[in-house]
This record gives C-alpha cells, sequence and structure tokens, in this order.
C-alpha cells in the first residue's frame, strides 16, 4: 500500500513538473506576443479594408493595390498561337495612389509553341522577364542585327523604337513573358508599330501615298499594293505558326547569352554588353536565402541595361507555409506579378481609398480651396490601414514605396516576379528578423517608444531566429535545446 501511495505521488509529481516547465516556457514567448485585440476594439469598417471583423478574402475586394486576372485587357488573343494582355493605366484604379507610376505599364504575354510574332517597334521601353520556356529575340537596325537564344530567368531589355522579333523554339512549352513598358510619347500609352499588315494591325506604310512609297524604294507603284495591303497575310495576327524549318532558319545565327560582356574595372565587375543584351538573373547569387525562401534581383547598379530606365527585377521563390518578413523599400514601388501558387499579402498603409472615391467625384480644378485643405490633413491623420489580399497565379499587386508588408506563402511553393520602379538608390529595411532595423534600437528608446518593461524590451525584436525568410510553424523557429524535454524531466525524477 505505501509503495502504491509512493507511485502515486511521484506520478502526480511528474505531471506537476511537466505542466510548469511547459507553462513557463508558454509564458516565457508569450510575454511580448502581440495581443489580438484590435480587431474587437476597432469594430466593423475600420481602417477601410483593415480589420472588421471579416474574412480577408471579402477585404479584398476593396482593395485598390490587388489586380485580379478580370483587370486585364487584352492586347492580342488567338486560341491557336497566343495573346498578350496589359493592364489598364494604373492611375484609372487610383490617381493619387499611383501617381508615382502613372507613366509605367504591365504586359503579360504567351506564346504557344512553334510561333513567330512579326517584326515591330513601340514607342516604349520595355524590360521583360521569361517566366516559362525558350525562344528567340531578334533585334533590327539600319546598321546592325542580332538575335538571342532565351530562357526562364532571362531579362532583356528591349529599347524604344529598336524592331524586334520573338519566336518561341520549344515544341511543347508556351513561352511566357512577363513586362513593364515605359512609354516616351504620351504618359502611360504607347503603340506597337509595324511594317507589315496583318489580320487587325495595319501596315505603317499606309500612312504614305503610292508615289512616295514608288520613289522612296524604287519600284513600280502596282508593287506598291503589295507591300502595304499583304493580301498572303490577310487572315493571320501578329502571332502565327511557324513551321520546324522556318524556326531553324529563324535561330541559326541566335547566340546564347554569355559572361563575354563582362569585363575587369577597377576592382569590380563592369558590366560593357549592349542595350538589348539578355543576362539571367539566376547566375547571380541570391541576394536573401535560406531553407524557406529565395530572391534574386537585377539592381541598375550592375546592369547597364536597366540603368537609364531605374527599373530593377526580382524573382522570389518561398516554400509553402513560410513568410517573407515584415519590410519597406525606401523609394522603389514593386509590381509583382504571381507566377505561382497563391500567398497572403498583408500591408500598412495612410493612405485611405474610400475616401479618395469620394473626392473624385469633382474634378481637382473644380475643388475649392478647403476641399484640397481637407485631403491634405486627412494625408497626416495617422491613421494605418491594413490592406490584405489572397493574390494568386496571374494576377498583380503593387507595393507603394515606404508601405511595410508581408507575404505568406500559403498552401503551395509561392513563385513571383517583381519590377522595381525608382529602384537605383532604394534600400530595403526589414522591421522583423535577426537583421532588423528595430532591434538596433536602444532598449531605453524601445521602452519608451513601444512602452513595454525591460525584460520584454530585450526580447522584442531578438527572439526571430531566421532573416527575410522565416517559417509560420513556430514549432521550427526554436532549436532543439529550447524545447521543453519531457525525457529529460522523467530523468530527474528517477526514471
Amino acid at each position: 500500500m505505501a509503495m502504491t501511495n509512493k507511485l502515486t505521488i511521484t506520478l502526480v509529481l511528474l505531471i506537476s513538473i511537466a505542466f510548469f516547465h511547459c507553462l513557463a516556457f508558454r509564458l516565457e514567448f508569450e510575454e511580448f506576443e502581440p495581443r489580438q485585440q484590435q480587431e474587437e476594439q476597432e469594430g466593423p469598417g475600420a481602417g477601410h479594408g483593415g480589420s472588421s471583423g471579416r474574412g480577408w478574402e471579402e477585404e479584398a475586394t476593396n482593395n485598390p493595390y490587388h489586380f485580379k486576372e478580370r483587370s486585364f485587357k487584352s492586347w492580342f488573343q488567338s486560341k491557336e498561337v497566343g495573346y498578350m494582355k496589359m493592364l489598364p493605366k494604373f492611375t484609372k484604379r487610383s490617381s493619387t495612389l499611383f501617381r508615382g507610376i502613372e507613366n509605367h505599364r504591365f504586359m503579360f504575354m504567351e506564346m504557344e509553341p512553334n510561333t513567330f510574332l512579326v517584326p515591330h517597334h513601340v514607342d516604349a521601353d520595355f524590360v521583360f522577364i521569361v517566366l516559362q520556356g525558350k525562344g528567340m529575340i531578334g533585334f533590327v537596325t539600319d546598321k546592325t542585327k542580332e538575335s538571342f537564344e532565351i530562357k526562364k530567368g532571362d531579362v532583356v531589355r528591349v529599347p524604344s523604337g529598336v524592331t524586334h522579333f520573338f519566336t518561341n523554339t520549344n515544341e511543347t512549352v508556351p513561352l511566357r513573358l512577363a513586362k513593364i513598358a515605359v512609354p516616351v510619347n504620351t504618359p502611360g500609352h504607347f503603340q506597337a508599330n509595324f511594317p507589315s499588315r496583318s489580320k487587325f494591325q495595319q501596315s505603317y506604310f499606309s500612312g504614305f501615298s503610292n508615289d512616295v512609297l514608288s520613289a522612296s524604294f524604287n519600284i513600280p507603284e502596282e508593287l506598291v499594293g503589295s507591300l502595304i495591303r499583304g493580301s498572303q497575310q490577310m487572315g493571320q495576327g501578329i502571332i502565327r505558326r511557324v513551321s520546324p524549318e522556318q524556326i531553324k532558319e529563324l535561330t541559326e545565327h541566335a547566340t546564347s547569352p554569355s559572361n563575354k560582356h563582362k569585363e575587369k574595372g577597377k576592382g569590380k565587375e563592369k558590366d560593357t554588353s549592349t542595350m538589348w543584351n539578355p543576362f539571367n538573373i539566376f547566375k547571380e547569387d541570391p541576394i536573401y536565402s535560406n531553407d524557406f525562401g529565395h530572391l534574386h534581383e537585377a539592381h541598375p547598379k550592375k546592369f547597364s541595361q536597366l540603368q537609364d530606365l531605374d527599373i530593377s527585377v526580382s524573382w522570389i521563390n518561398m516554400t509553402q507555409g513560410s513568410l517573407f518578413l515584415p519590410h519597406y523599400n525606401s523609394k522603389t514601388t514593386f509590381v509583382v506579378f504571381v507566377e505561382n501558387g497563391c500567398a497572403r499579402f498583408e500591408m500598412a498603409s495612410p493612405y485611405t481609398f474610400q475616401g479618395e472615391q469620394q473626392q473624385q467625384q469633382k474634378p481637382w480644378f473644380e475643388q475649392e480651396q478647403g476641399e484640397e485643405q481637407e485631403q491634405e490633413e486627412e494625408e497626416m491623420s495617422g491613421q494605418v490601414h491594413k490592406f490584405v489580399s489572397r493574390v494568386c497565379k496571374g494576377e498583380v499587386f503593387i507595393i507603394p514605396a515606404g508601405h511595410p508588408f508581408a507575404v505568406l506563402a500559403q498552401d503551395q511553393n509561392y513563385v513571383a516576379v517583381g519590377f522595381g520602379i525608382n529602384a537605383f538608390n532604394s534600400k530595403r529595411t526589414f522591421l522583423a528578423g535577426q537583421e532588423n532595423m528595430l532591434n538596433n534600437l536602444d532598449k531605453v528608446a524601445t521602452r519608451l517608444s513601444f512602452g513595454v518593461g525591460s525584460k520584454m524590451a530585450e526580447k522584442l525584436f531578438t527572439s526571430q531566429n531566421y532573416s527575410y525568410f522565416a517559417p509560420t510553424d513556430r514549432s521550427r523557429q526554436f532549436p532543439e535545446k529550447r524545447k521543453p524535454s519531457f525525457q529529460s524531466i522523467f530523468n530527474i525524477a528517477g526514471f
């Protein structure tokens, strides 16, 4: 009987030790964990798309930064050969939120296997990245012609006014490109110009009279009609099916991008490539990388093709359940296009959207001085508006400069590309992780700013074990030695 009582007391003691050990461990890390009371305090409708008791899927409907697939307009579309789609001017969604990128347009293009996009030039500079497949791009000027093989990860600059054409050389996989355009004539607008006529596109030669064309090309006027009308191509669009033999002829002199355009200068590698020479974003080491994500970036400081446009190109790949830690960019606004999977974007913004819609009922030149002053005061209101969206493949999210944001990869691996506008002198500042900016705050400054005790101030910004990318599963955050060991407890008890 005494033995039984002793065993019972020992078991109760062990359970108590284990309970208090776990409780202490939980309290240690929940001491400074933010309490989720903001939703209850703010009530419905707070923050114009922020915490309001609704699911974030519903909140996304009022998110001006999220462009779904239906937002795209078809520039060209054919089930047989491919399509081009373009977002409307960003300022059509909001004239104030996107004023800084009003002269930029985003496009997406897909060409089916064994197809050819006819030569043309555009009154806009383009930067594109290959998302999938392989192909060839050709450039033609009055002095030279060059063609390059392109594949996944290749970034290419297409200067304004340079005639170029594409070929998808893959027999099974579509060629997919994401593009950012910078128009040179009318802000936010551009046009493509084609020398040859197609089903829905006139030749630019149709803008000249027959006698001018006859004299210009030194051909009889009866031949001018075939130049303008192109009767044999009337039934075809700007993307056309081609035979393997024609692809072989087109790609016969294409070269593969290499490092031969780089040379050493003043102790570092100098880029001396031509303006349209492709380069592969994956040949550069990722700027951020761990088990949960990788971020590759082509920056205008390193690649001369991007310098005058002040545009960077990024490729991000995150594992399922990982988090791109909260941060902001000092000058760069990112146009992010999702290539695979879905992610939850969370962003804090000082700007309202619904309030601006009400102001837009009157043109700016009809607003009275009091209304303008009211708008300026609203910009300094001190309110933070939370924008949350589930962004999936084929959709776009805009991240303005200075806006803190985070990205959570959800049901599968997440892949996206980003075009950074005003990238040259921008700095990325992380607000969480081992290398976060707030970790450099003096502990006294932390206590005074956040109203916390000394112990909490030490832990608040120093408990994250990862930089840049981190797991959302908390059990993966801590080293094994910090997890409660029930085996060690039993060892202490003599078992």
